[in-house]
């Protein structure tokens, strides 16, 4: 590995390693009550009056995951940052691989222990247009066992060489965090706010932003029988190297009804003004398996 490399990884790292285990920095347990109480469908988008006496109420679903034992599910997460300067270009790509199998769930299905294993996770670093370089993270090929024990989580390294220390780790995605407690109906909306967003607020933090306002908004767009999907509005403001700075993401949520799991998640976009361009992805997929090896295609 040459030196550049070594040490443009030694400036990206503050950035990147948050990001790396996404569900162990990134996730936020659940977000609060305000989330069991989403508003009623916007103005312009209500259903037809019926004209029936007795109107059927529009259908709430609930949109919560839960989990069987022994059931295995693959969860790839792919994070790219990219940075355009007046003279230079930065882009910084991680892609995490997992696999876990759930161990004990409660009544509700809720994951209580779970075995993970980490398949893939790296970082490739380009500067300019040239080839970009890679190094492991830090838990490639590592398995962990984690379990709920008193509101937190308990981990132990099962295989590999992985150095978890103070590492803050739960059981499901932080993306599970944006989804309301209680049944929606379609147009039904939902805001987060502050210490809300804990888990996608680390992600901000680690661009080196120090927030100041902070707001997600969803809204349940589309539901059939198989999937919801959830829109995904997301504003922060605050201070970016000692100038204000706003960013302005967007993006999609599918639920799967099914599977009773979040099928996907992405979320793009970037600084709004300044001199420095700087464009934000954020993408997760997450599947049931048969095995190990029932591979993404």
């Amino acid at each position: 590995m040459s030196h550049a490399f070594t040490t443009l990884v030694a400036l990206v790292r503050p950035l990147v390693l948050p990001l790396l285990a996404g569900h162990c920095l990134l996730i936020a347990t659940s977000c609060g009550n305000p989330r069991s109480n989403p508003d009623g469908p916007p103005s312009g988008n209500n259903p037809p009056a019926n004209t029936q006496e007795n109107p059927r109420p529009p259908e709430r679903v609930l949109l919560q995951p839960a989990y069987r034992r022994d059931a295995k599910f693959r969860t790839t997460r792919t994070l790219r940052v990219e940075e355009l300067t007046e003279t230079e270009r930065y882009l910084t790509e991680s892609i995490e691989i997992t696999l876990t199998r759930v161990l004990a769930v409660d009544e509700r299905g809720r994951l209580m222990a779970i075995q993970r294993s980490f398949e893939q996770s790296l970082t490739r670093l380009t500067r300019g247009w040239g080839s970009p370089e890679e190094g492991p993270g830090e838990l490639h090929g590592s398995t962990l066992e984690l379990r709920r024990r008193q509101g937190g989580v308990v981990a132990e390294v099962i295989a590999g060489n992985a150095s978890i220390g103070r590492t803050t780790f739960v059981l499901d995605g932080f993306e599970s965090a944006l989804l309301p407690i209680d049944p929606v109906a379609q147009g039904a909306r939902w805001s987060l706010e502050g210490d809300q967003l804990s888990g996608l607020n680390r992600f901000i933090e680690a661009l080196g932003f120090r927030i100041e306002k902070n707001s997600l908004k969803c809204a349940l767009a589309r539901v059939t029988a198989d999937s919801a999907e959830v829109e995904i509005v997301w504003q922060v403001s605050g201070d970016l190297k000692g100038r204000t700075a706003v960013l302005d993401l967007s993006g999609s949520l599918v639920f799967d009804r099914g599977a009773k799991l979040v099928r996907e998640l992405v979320i793009t976009g970037g600084r709004r003004g300044g001199q420095n361009s700087q464009q934000i992805e954020i993408r997760v997929t997450r599947r049931h398996v048969d095995g190990w090896l029932d591979l993404d295609g």
